[in-house]
């Protein structure tokens, strides 16, 4: 199979089970779950299907990893899952729900940059107008067109998705044209990142009240288990094929195609939580595929 058709068969697998991320935890939410705790709980799970996926196939490579190339991983994956995770759960804690909808997706642009500039992916205008058909299509599955007011919580955000963006630029880096598997990178996720989450969990008295308020909830709650086993395995599943998925394309492809995650989201949204959709969205998801078309056959996964 040639590397094009690798690369787009996982990252379609990353944004389906992305998507179902999503919609899982929303329904979560929705019962009454809180962000952080759920967020833990969640990463145990991945942690424990993780092992079972990665650590039969992948043991002796792990234990023999370069401690240079190990320490890179662990970070990436500290600033990825934990500096991320932190951001952005504070961030939507002080910003209306259009505009994190919205403002996670900024992610796109962040990515592009990043690997422009240290990875030296090629910035050609094929490649900056599908950004920008992919941005506006996005803004308008996920607010529906209505206008966006700024609020303090955006700039938590905006920080969410550099951590993001970071984390997969120095994965890229670590493991392109190596033989370092992207599942260990997976692997290696929620054993950097959990420690990390702990960390600002212990800090939580120091935040604003609207930050606190994220951080005071019960942490030993399992009263939506079902929510925190569907998001586990979602998660995990999401991330093999993130990093599958870069380890044989860009990080722009990458980052890029996901966007289709909107689309997805939008119509399991539709058919599972019977959510009414509007044509601004519908404008929105035919923009966002036409964008991911042209993305695919442009060549981006390899400049």
């Amino acid at each position: 199979m040639s590397k094009s058709k690798l690369a787009f068969i996982n990252v379609f697998l990353l944004s389906l089970f992305w998507a179902l991320q999503i919609l899982t935890s929303k329904m979560g939410f929705t019962a009454g779950a809180k962000a952080i705790p759920f967020t833990l709980q969640s990463a145990f799970v991945a942690l424990i299907l993780l092992s079972l996926i990665v650590l039969p196939k992948h043991y002796k490579q792990i234990i023999s990893l370069p401690k240079k190339v190990l320490l890179g991983l662990l970070l990436a994956n500290a600033i990825h899952f934990g500096f991320g995770g932190f951001f952005s759960n504070s961030g939507v804690a002080m910003t209306s729900a259009v505009n994190a909808g919205f403002l996670v997706k900024f992610a796109l642009v962040t990515t592009i940059l990043l690997a422009w500039i240290f990875l030296k992916e090629k910035m050609t205008w094929t490649k900056a107008i599908a950004v920008l058909i992919m941005v506006f299509g996005s803004y308008l599955i996920s607010t529906k067109g209505q206008p966006i007011v700024p609020k303090i919580g955006d700039l938590l955000i905006v920080l969410a998705c550099f951590s993001w963006s970071i984390g997969n630029i120095l994965v890229r880096k670590a493991i392109k044209d190596t033989e370092v598997s992207g599942d260990v990178v997976s692997f290696l996720r929620p054993i950097a990142g959990i420690p990390v989450l702990l960390f600002f969990v212990l800090l939580s008295p120091l935040y604003p009240a609207q930050i606190q308020n994220v951080f005071n909830a019960n942490y030993f709650d399992f009263r939506f288990y079902p929510y925190v086993i569907g998001s586990g395995i979602f998660t995990a599943l999401l991330w093999i094929f993130l990093n599958r998925t870069l380890k044989v394309a860009t990080a722009s492809y990458m980052t890029m195609m996901s966007m289709m995650t909107s689309v997805f989201v939008a119509i399991l949204a539709v058919l599972i939580l019977k959510e009414q959709i509007v044509l601004a969205q519908i404008f929105g998801g035919i923009l966002t595929i036409l964008a991911g078309i042209i993305t695919h056959y442009s060549g981006v996964d390899k400049k």
